[in-house]
């Protein structure tokens, strides 16, 4: 009996030994296991915490949901986006936030697994539509088929784009030419108003410069105050004379204005051109018909007193001397009537060809109306020269004259000469003087001429200075 407790005793002593290293392995076993528990826990909180501010940070709107369209996450742009809270957002049905003719096609992206983008219409909380682009992925999660979608808000992207699409066919399709450059004049894009106009299709002028178009009649200084102006950064207005490729000549209207980036440069120009080539011609023609008579083409009543005073104001200043011719027809009404007035017309227009031929490049012939006509010798060094003018006159208009039907005539010439300063100090005198003397060749048999200074034949009058 004793034998057996000394054995039971000597168990117990030899178990106690081991229980103690056993129970503190044990413990430490489970202290470790809580340790890693701890710290995976801990790095799995971080880990869902990073997610989440991940998908937070995010401009684009996500949304979790699973088994065909409940949604079990988002973030809160997607709040934003919807007009949803997160909360109101859960459980709820991923089509509610997807106007009703998209569904089929998210239902079928959904079910193919499609993960391409492409743009649906999204409804917010108070019903009103906006544009989504949608990208999505699905994938297996606890025995449940997730979509993870993202959504973009592209409305403003695309009204802009349309903006942009508008701008871009109303340059395409604008009647004026449009030219872009670059800083240093290189030409970076022409629109076809300006191929139409010009001859240059868009490829030929890409690379070009400007210049190439340049008639090449207006002065250097024009070009150097046109860069000068676009280089301090304001806009420039003006008419340049251009050449087509085919050398034509045409007139444009020009507004060219630089184009800046965020720092103030000038990176590019843009020059806005409409064609006044028609107008200018129109201009010219009016200014013509003010300026001009129409059937003769010399200067009429307006332009001639004009030149007249001019020529006064020199003179005065100078102190020299000119003569005024003051020419009327005699025998025109008598064509006028035997042959029509097509050819009187032809009459006055042949007059009016040798009146200019008599007279020099500084000198001027006009038509006053009807059948006369005056012409100023800007500088008389002697009376005779009037006279020998008048006498050149005279002998060319009394050359034949082939009318429109064939028939030749002649018309003769009274001409009254009126010398400054000595017959009158202004235009009105000498027109007026000129006009005396010519009306005293008329009433002495007409066909010759006489200066106003004298009553005497014409033939005695001598200088007398």
């Amino acid at each position: 009996m004793n034998s057996f407790y000394e054995s039971y005793q000597a168990c117990l002593h030899r178990w106690d030994v081991v229980l103690l290293p056993l129970t503190l392995l044990v413990c430490s076993a489970l202290l470790a296991v809580m340790l890693w528990y701890l710290h995976a826990r801990r790095r799995l909180c971080m880990s869902e915490e990073h997610f989440r501010n991940l998908a937070e940070a995010s401009f684009e709107g996500i949304i979790l949901s699973r088994n065909g369209g409940t949604i079990c996450d988002s973030n809160e742009r997607a709040s934003e986006m919807s007009g949803f809270s997160r909360q109101e957002l859960l459980e709820r049905s991923l089509y509610c936030l997807i106007a009703p003719e998209y569904h089929t096609l998210v239902h079928r992206a959904i079910a193919d697994g499609f993960d391409g983008p492409y743009e649906i219409e999204g409804v917010r909380a108070d019903g009103s539509r906006y544009l989504l682009e949608v990208r999505g992925k699905t994938f297996q999660s606890g025995g449940h088929t997730m979509r993870a979608s993202t959504l973009r808000d592209v409305t403003a992207r695309r009204a802009k784009e349309a903006q942009l699409r508008k701008l871009s066919a109303a340059v395409e399709h604008s009647p004026a030419s449009i030219v872009i450059t670059n800083r240093d004049g290189a030409i970076e894009y022409v629109n076809p108003a300006f191929s139409r106009l010009t001859g240059y299709s868009m490829q030929e002028a890409l690379g070009q410069n400007p210049r190439i178009l340049k008639a090449g009649d207006q002065p250097e200084e024009f070009y150097r105050e046109l860069w000068a102006v676009l280089l301090r950064g304001e806009e420039w207005r003006g008419e340049f004379h251009n050449k087509r490729k085919d050398g034509s000549l045409f007139w444009e209207m020009a507004s060219i204005s630089p184009i800046l980036n965020n720092k103030g440069e000038i990176i590019s120009f843009v020059a806005v051109k409409e064609n006044i080539t028609e107008r200018k011609e129109l201009r010219d023609r009016l200014e013509q018909m003010a300026q001009f008579d129409m059937l003769t083409g010399l200067p009429n009543r307006r332009m001639f007193l004009d030149r007249l005073s001019q020529t006064v104001a020199i003179a005065q200043r100078t102190e020299q001397r000119f003569a005024l011719l003051f020419v009327d027809l005699d025998g025109f009404k008598r064509i006028n009537d035997s042959y029509g007035h097509e050819a009187g017309d032809r009459v006055l227009k042949t007059v009016a060809a040798r009146l200019a031929a008599c007279i020099r490049m500084s000198d001027t012939v006009g038509r006053m109306g009807g059948d006369e006509f005056t012409i100023i010798l800007s500088t008389l060094a002697h009376y005779e020269d009037a006279g020998q003018v008048a006498d050149k006159i005279l002998d060319a208009l009394s050359r034949p004259i082939t009318l429109p039907d064939g028939q030749q005539d002649t018309v003769g010439s009274s001409i009254g000469i009126s010398v400054f300063p000595e017959d009158a100090q202004d235009g009105d005198g000498l027109l007026a003087t000129a006009d005396d003397a010519m009306y005293k060749v008329k009433r002495n048999g007409k066909n010759s001429y006489c200066f106003y200074h004298s009553c005497k034949p014409v033939a005695v009058v001598q200088e007398t200075i």
